[in-house]
C-alpha cells in the first residue's frame, strides 16, 4: 500500500490549501524535505485559517493572523497554485488537470478539499445583505454590516452561528438566532447545558428561538427586509446570515470512482480505494465519521505525512472530540461523546447555578467517554487525555466530583 517505487520526480499533489493542506505540506517537507510538492488552492488569496475567521469578525485577530502563507517551506521543491483550483482526477492516468486546461502528473495525490456551507433552500438567498458565512469575503462583508445593520438574523445554532452573533451584537444591533433542532450547539451539548447557554444569551441580550425553521427570507427594494419562520412570525431584520454548519466538500470527487458516502471514505491509512490517493480533514470519512474541526486533520497531515515519506507505517483510528469555545467570556467545553446515544452509560453531574456553573461526566462500566461543562473548567488537556484514554473513575472520584465538580 504505501509502495514508494514511483518515479521520484513526480510529485505529491495537494488539493486544498486551506490549514490541513498547509499542515500536511509542513509535515511532508519536515519528514522528506527533497519531496517535489505542489500544492493547489481554489480562493485568490493566498491561504488563510478558516477556523479563525470568528475570531476575526469579532476583532480578536485581525487579518495578518489568519494567515497560514507564512508557515510554508521556502523551497526549490514546493509549488504552489492559487487561484487555480484542480477540475478533473484522471485516476486511471494518476494526473489531475487545473482549471487551465494543464495536466499535471501525481506520484501521490492528497485531497483535503475541506467543507462546503450547508445553504437551505428557500426564497431570498439572492437578496442584498443575505450572507452565507463561509470565507473571509463574506466576513468581510459582515464587518461592514456590523456598524449599521440595526437588526440581524442568524439562521443556524451551532459555533459558527453563535460566533458570528456574538459577533454582530459588538455595536448594539438586536440579534436573533433561529435553530431548527430542539436546542443549540446540538451536536456537542446536551439539553442542560444548552439552558445555561441560553441563559447566558439572554443576558446578552441575543435572542433565540428553537425548534424553528426560516421558510421564506423577504425583501423591499432589492435588500432584506424580513424572514418568515414555519409558525407565519415575521421577524424584521436588515442582515440575515446563514450559518446552519457545513458539509464535506466532494464535488469534485463524484465522477472519479473514489468511494464517497457522505465524506471520501478512508481506511486507518488515510487512502481511499485507490492507491496513492488519500484525504484528509474535513472532506475524509474514517470510520463512519467526520471531524469539523482542525486538530483531527492535523493529526492526520502529520501520519500521512510520515507515512507516504517512507517512515514506519502508522495508522489513525480517531480521536476524543473535543471542542472548547467561548459566546462573549462564557466558557464551554465539550469532550467525546454527547450522551444523546441509546447505549447504556452513566451520567454524573454537578450544577452550580448562582456561579453558572456546569458540569457531566459520561461513563460507560466505569471508564469515562464523555465530558460536558458551561462555565470554566481547567485542565481541558487533561480531561482530553482521560477520555481519549478511556479513563477508569474511581468511586471516590465520582463522590467528590458531585460535591465540587472536580475529579480531585
Amino acid at each position: 500500500m504505501l509502495d514508494q517505487s514511483n518515479n521520484k520526480k513526480l510529485p505529491t499533489i495537494v488539493i486544498g490549501a486551506g490549514s490541513v493542506g498547509v499542515r500536511f505540506v509542513q509535515e511532508l517537507f519536515h519528514n522528506a524535505p527533497s519531496t517535489y510538492i505542489k500544492l493547489f488552492g481554489g480562493e485568490k488569496r493566498k491561504p488563510y485559517s478558516r477556523e479563525n475567521l470568528s475570531k476575526f469578525l469579532s476583532g480578536k485577530i485581525d487579518e495578518d493572523e489568519l494567515s497560514v502563507d507564512s508557515k510554508l517551506p521556502d523551497s526549490k521543491y514546493l509549488t504552489t497554485y492559487f487561484n487555480n483550483m484542480i477540475q478533473e482526477i484522471d485516476v486511471e492516468n494518476s494526473l489531475v488537470i487545473d482549471s487551465k486546461g494543464d495536466k499535471h502528473p501525481y506520484k501521490n495525490l492528497v485531497l483535503a478539499t475541506g467543507s462546503l456551507p450547508i445553504v437551505p433552500n428557500i426564497d431570498g438567498l439572492d437578496l442584498k445583505n443575505v450572507i452565507v458565512f463561509r470565507n473571509l469575503e463574506d466576513a468581510e462583508a459582515l464587518l461592514c454590516r456590523q456598524v449599521s445593520s440595526r437588526n440581524t438574523v442568524i439562521i443556524g445554532g451551532g459555533q459558527v452561528g453563535l460566533d458570528t452573533a456574538s459577533a454582530m451584537r459588538r455595536h448594539n444591533t438586536n440579534v436573533t438566532v433561529v435553530e431548527h433542532r430542539k436546542r443549540l450547539l446540538f451536536q456537542h451539548l446536551d439539553d442542560h447545558a444548552s439552558v445555561y447557554l441560553r441563559l447566558y444569551l439572554d443576558d446578552i441580550d441575543i435572542d433565540v428561538l428553537v425548534e424553528t425553521t426560516v421558510e421564506q427570507i423577504k425583501g423591499k427594494d432589492g435588500k432584506v427586509s424580513h424572514v418568515v419562520l414555519d409558525d407565519d412570525e415575521e421577524i424584521a431584520c436588515d442582515t440575515a446570515i446563514i450559518a446552519i454548519g457545513i458539509k464535506p466538500n466532494i464535488n469534485l470527487i463524484q465522477e472519479t470512482g473514489i468511494k464517497i458516502s457522505r465524506g471520501i471514505i478512508v481506511d486507518d491509512f488515510l487512502q481511499t480505494n485507490y492507491p496513492h490517493i488519500y484525504a484528509i480533514g474535513e472532506c475524509a470519512e474514517h470510520r463512519g465519521f467526520i471531524h469539523t474541526w482542525a486538530k483531527p486533520g492535523y493529526k492526520q497531515a502529520k501520519i500521512l505525512a510520515k507515512n507516504i515519506s517512507g517512515r514506519k507505517p502508522r495508522t489513525y483510528t480517531g480521536m476524543a472530540t473535543r471542542i472548547e469555545f467561548k459566546v462573549i467570556d462564557y466558557p464551554f467545553l465539550t469532550i467525546g461523546e454527547n450522551g444523546d446515544s441509546p447505549e447504556k452509560r452513566k451520567e454524573v453531574m454537578f450544577r452550580d447555578i448562582k456561579k453558572m456553573t456546569y458540569r457531566k461526566l459520561i461513563l460507560k462500566n466505569g471508564h469515562l467517554h464523555g465530558v460536558i461543562s458551561a462555565g470554566r473548567w481547567t485542565g481541558g488537556k487533561e480531561l482530553e487525555e482521560a477520555v481519549e484514554n478511556k479513563q477508569f473513575i474511581w468511586p471516590w472520584q465520582l463522590s467528590h466530583f458531585k460535591e465540587t465538580g472536580d475529579l480531585s
